[in-house]
């Protein structure tokens, strides 16, 4: 048995989520420290055991890394909380399992899967190790003007407990103190009893049900792709985020930190380097699918992601860009 400090980290996706996932796997484990056995899970109810196995075997690759599928169909018992909700898909509930789902851990780390790892997550794992609190992860870091969606939805008290918003794609959650206080039970009857007024619906559970016991990852752990096309000039930091300087050259300074040093980067929003083009930072996304050996599996899988994303392109158009890509890539040019 393996001997290394174990560092456990879960996903949940469904079967059309599998090459983005294998990206992000593979991404994270190429980074990842000999110091530490990473221990990954799947919280699914669609991966066929097809793509389990092809996962696993991705994973086998490296010495001090497994990965186990954990299948919580028992939990879909609401049809209109599991239909996913704009480009949210249902299984972004699941995350708020995680405290009965992993009994044997007292913390845990959750990702999303749209993403490229860039560096080593371990960090993230052991922070704020007296600290009282639910989870931690990256606060909002730039105006977005997002808080007039809530316009309406949300009383006075509300509104202020999400302008603390923490984002969701990369979570430290400190499982022990979330079942000492019973917070499962909250998260899941809010998101249950809300979801129809929850614009983000995970994020928005997370924040309204646990603040004030949430701490902010350093800002590394979470750079969006958007990001790097905003000149430095134009950039309005977000001044709810307490974890930022007060200092515009000290903030700027740690965002550009960031930028050039990203632990995790998140492609957000609907635009994903797998269905759509000019989409920045995408050339990380398929060099890193390229040595994952999944080119296949994604050529295979385009006309669903055409579907799911590009319902007015032209699909033969679509194809035509793919293939040229994936050519230029073949032939080193």
């Amino acid at each position: 048995m393996n001997q290394l400090k174990q560092i456990p980290l879960f996903f949940t996706f469904d079967r059309h989520y599998v090459v983005p996932a294998a990206v992000a796997f593979y991404s994270l484990l190429r980074h990842a420290s000999a110091l530490y056995f990473y221990k990954l899970y799947v919280l699914h109810t669609s991966i066929s055991p097809r793509q389990q196995q092809k996962l696993t075997r991705l994973v086998e690759r490296f010495p001090n890394a497994d990965l186990t599928f954990i299948d919580v169909s028992r939990f879909d018992t609401q049809s209109e909380i599991l239909q996913g909700k704009s480009h949210f898909s249902k299984e972004i509930y699941y995350k708020l399992l995680a405290a009965d789902l992993f009994p044997q851990y007292d913390r845990i780390l959750c990702s999303d899967v749209d993403v490229v790892f860039t560096g080593d997550i371990a960090p993230s794992y052991f922070l704020f190790p007296d600290d009282d609190f639910y989870y931690a992860g990256v606060g909002q870091i730039l105006e977005s003007g997002r808080m007039q969606t809530y316009e309406g939805r949300f009383n006075e008290a509300e509104k202020q407990r999400l302008r603390q918003e923490i984002m969701a794609g990369y979570l430290l959650f400190n499982l022990k103190a979330m079942r000492a206080d019973g917070m499962q039970q909250r998260l899941t009857d809010f998101y249950r009893q809300n979801y129809h007024r929850l614009p983000l619906p995970e994020q928005d559970c997370l924040i309204l049900c646990c603040w004030p016991q949430v701490r902010h990852l350093p800002l590394e752990y979470v750079v969006c792709n958007n990001y790097y096309r905003i000149r430095p000039s134009q950039l309005r930091f977000y001044a709810e985020n307490a974890s930022l300087p007060a200092d515009r050259d000290a903030c700027l300074q740690l965002y550009q930190q960031a930028l050039e040093h990203p632990v995790q980067l998140h492609y957000v929003g609907p635009y994903k380097p797998w269905n759509s083009f000019r989409v920045s930072r995408q050339r990380l996304w398929f060099a890193t699918l390229e040595e994952t050996g999944y080119t296949i599996e994604y050529v295979k899988a385009l006309p669903v992601y055409v579907a799911q994303r590009l319902k007015r392109y032209s699909l033969k158009r679509f194809l035509r860009k793919v293939y040229h890509k994936l050519t230029r890539r073949t032939h080193g040019k």
